[in-house]
């Protein structure tokens, strides 16, 4: 297992062995232990989560926001993009009819500029979000190259100078304007999913902003306070200490640059005394999350790796 386990303060593998998730028992003996090999042919139907999704999305491949939101395009949008994540989770994919109803959905809301579009209603693009769905895309196996393509070069075009991104119209018109480094950890998801290592490469300096921000706060008014990059949250969605060490281990990037060392010795200090990391994203007080502690085993492993 190697000398990062010994850094814990308790091994929670055997425990999470033991919760009742088919899908988290597959990921931690596949991406932990190494027991298994790829991903799994089919879906793994029997999970109690996948079952739900299957239920829950509508005729158009959407899910939708329960409540008084459900009726939100933005609300939608999200929640789809929520749903897809869970999917992939699960084994599911490209020719999974429910995974590619929800691909189809959001390669539907893809701007005539190239963004996948509606986190923040119809006329404000949004790059960390497209950065999202790219990641949902090349993760899921989704071969529909043009849009694919469109996506990553409107991204690439409305880089700031310094490398990184944030919301056009919304927050900044300029690209001498300082890049968000919570919109550019999203952003990044994309590209560190790409099976191109060229794509991958040209994100570099995107990359080595991010590895410089950590624990610093954003420059823009969106979770601006240092506080939000411990909102620790799986599956990822705003940048946090857990979501920027995942893109940037992916990237490429190892605990000597920028203050990825530093985010890596607190990610272990975190961990609670039965061995579980939690979660304050959706509830008021930190609750031990399964799936956000399978992450950090998985990142932890990555750098020592």
């Amino acid at each position: 297992m190697g000398d990062w386990i010994s850094q814990l303060k308790h091994d929670p593998i055997d425990d999470l062995l033991s919760e009742e998730d088919i899908a988290l028992k597959y990921r931690v003996e596949r991406d932990i232990l190494k027991k298994k090999q790829g991903s799994p042919e089919e879906p793994l139907t029997d999970d109690t989560l996948y079952r739900a999704l299957v239920r829950k999305q509508k005729p158009d491949g959407s899910w939708r926001e329960s409540g008084r939101k459900k009726s939100e395009d933005n609300w939608t949008f999200i929640a789809t993009l929520r749903s897809m994540l869970n999917l992939l989770d699960r084994g599911s994919g490209n020719g999974d009819e429910v995974f590619d109803q929800g691909a189809l959905y959001l390669l539907g809301t893809q701007s005539e500029e190239g963004d996948f579009r509606g986190a923040y209603g119809a006329d404000i693009p949004g790059p960390g979000y497209t950065g999202m769905v790219l990641d949902v895309l090349y993760r899921g196996g989704v071969d529909e190259p043009e849009q694919i393509q469109k996506a990553v070069d409107w991204l690439l075009d409305i880089r700031r100078t310094d490398g990184g991104w944030a919301i056009p119209t919304l927050r900044t018109k300029s690209k001498s304007d300082p890049s968000s480094h919570c919109v550019t950890g999203m952003a990044l998801r994309g590209f560190a999913s790409a099976p191109d290592e060229g794509i991958r490469k040209e994100v570099q300096k995107a990359g080595d902003l991010l590895a410089n921000r950590i624990f610093k706060p954003d420059k823009y008014p969106d979770r601006r306070g240092v506080e939000y990059w411990g909102k620790l949250s799986y599956p990822f969605w705003f940048t946090d200490a857990l979501s920027a060490l995942d893109v940037l281990s992916r990237l490429g990037f190892d605990l000597s640059a920028g203050r990825i060392k530093r985010a890596y010795k607190w990610l272990i200090k975190q961990q609670n005394n039965n061995g579980y990391w939690e979660s304050n994203f959706h509830r008021s007080n930190k609750e031990p999350d399964p799936w956000l502690t399978y992450a950090a085993l998985k990142i932890l492993q990555s750098f020592s790796e």
